[in-house]
């Protein structure tokens, strides 16, 4: 059975694992289990795991943004900075469920809007934040030039 619960200080080396599998396994273990620390202890952050027993399964990471959020209509909103279920357990709701936590939470500090983002070129991303409940908001396309 699948359990879900917000992290605490002794997941750090847990969430920097599930970020790597994320965000890339080229990002420095370290640096990702800095930044882990840094949200533990931030107000505005909450990490949420799902665990099948004492074994990680998934991940989701929520910020309290009060900058622009394309879409939203100002204040401070919930925001999804990453989510991640490992392959085998996908496709069972994990990853909804975990997003339901992170809901929760920022409903609980006051938020009435929840937002999201990825790349225009990931469609299963896309496709899984339809599923989810969310709609489309905007698309950018951002540019850099060196100087």
């Amino acid at each position: 059975m699948i359990t879900y619960r917000k992290a605490d200080e002794t997941d750090i080396d847990t969430i920097a694992r599930f970020g790597q599998a994320l965000y890339s396994p080229d990002n420095s273990f370290e640096k990702l289990r800095e930044e882990a620390d840094e949200h533990l202890r931030s107000s505005k952050w909450a990490i949420f795991l799902a665990l099948d027993g004492d074994a990680p399964v998934g991940f989701c990471e929520i910020s309290l943004r009060s900058d622009d959020v394309e879409g939203t209509e100002g204040g401070t909103v919930g925001y999804i900075e990453g989510v991640f279920v490992v392959p085998e357990y996908r496709g069972q709701q994990i990853a909804k469920k975990l997003i339901a936590q992170g809901e929760n939470w920022s409903r609980e500090r006051g938020c009435s809007e929840f937002a999201s983002d990825c790349a225009l070129s990931n469609a299963e991303s896309l496709l899984f934040h339809l599923k989810v409940g969310f709609e489309e908001a905007s698309r950018n396309i951002h540019f850099v030039k060196k100087l």
